[in-house]
């Protein structure tokens, strides 16, 4: 799946409908339309080509459906179409995309908010080295499945998007606690951290980093070898903080009775997975 070309001129008459409509209106018709329609029009004549690949028709951008045919090609001319313009990205199962492609897409779309690598596998450190580098606004990014990082991945992106408030790195097997503890030192309005799947982490994950974890709502540790021991000391801290918490764990190892049930009332939820130890 490409992104359509630019139309060579055409020496015909203008079609009525554009002799008829300003542009602007064109535009403004075109911006309420999805990607797999925007094509369509962009193959039908020169100035709906031009209109219809505007910037501001791209600000959000899901390749999901086309997965399977999304080539580096796909991405560097969707970056170059879009520039500043796009904010949300979905490359979901996009298993083809690698970083030379991503390379281009951060350096043309510093503006984007909103990032799902989800089961790019080729995808390295490399990406969140040039994410962090000119990427500062993103806020959400999906990791998941990602295999390759490592918590040099987290480092970069901890130095460079202290805007992130969500991030999922589950199944990211090489990520230990370091990258962890880095992600809540250089995000400071993290809400969302999920790490399902993380079995690199152990239960000090938590410990250095609990003054960076304020903001934190929601930590999903489901899979994770980890031992409820974590939990306490979080929760101590946490007993101050208006904000709920949803925690969710399993496969951990028995906390003591006292530790375990101290201050549950500040968890607004708390999920215990049957396989965890009673």
């Amino acid at each position: 799946m490409y992104l359509i070309p630019t139309l060579t001129s055409s020496s015909g008459e203008q079609a009525l409908i554009n002799r008829t409509l300003p542009k602007e209106l064109i535009l403004r018709i075109f911006s309420h339309l999805d990607m797999k329609t925007l094509c369509r029009c962009a193959q039908t004549c020169r100035l709906w080509n031009i209109l219809a690949l505007d910037g501001s028709n791209w600000q959000q951008v899901d390749l999901f459906t086309f997965q399977r045919d999304v080539k580096a090609a796909t991405v560097e001319n969707l970056a170059r179409r879009c520039g500043g313009f796009l904010k949300k990205l979905s490359l979901k199962g996009c298993e083809n995309i690698q970083d030379s492609a991503l390379r281009s897409f951060t350096a043309k779309c510093a503006n984007i908010e909103h990032l799902s690598l989800y089961k790019c596998k080729r995808v390295t450190d490399a990406t969140c080295e040039n994410l962090g580098r000119h990427c500062h606004k993103l806020n959400h990014l999906n990791l998941e499945n990602c295999t390759t990082i490592t918590d040099r991945a987290l480092k970069y992106i901890s130095d460079g998007c202290h805007n992130l408030q969500y991030l999922n790195i589950s199944w990211c097997d090489n990520i230990q606690d370091k990258g962890i503890q880095n992600i809540l030192a250089g995000c400071p309005i993290l809400n969302t951290l999920v790490m399902r799947g993380c079995e690199g982490l152990t239960e000090q994950v938590f410990a250095p980093s609990i003054e960076h974890m304020g903001n934190l709502s929601k930590i999903n540790m489901l899979s994770c070898f980890v031992s409820c021991e974590t939990l306490p000391e979080f929760i101590l801290f946490r007993s101050t903080s208006d904000i709920g918490l949803d925690y969710s764990l399993n496969r951990c190892q028995p906390a003591s009775g006292a530790n375990y049930t101290f201050n549950l009332d500040h968890l607004y939820h708390f999920h215990k997975d049957a396989k965890c130890s009673r």
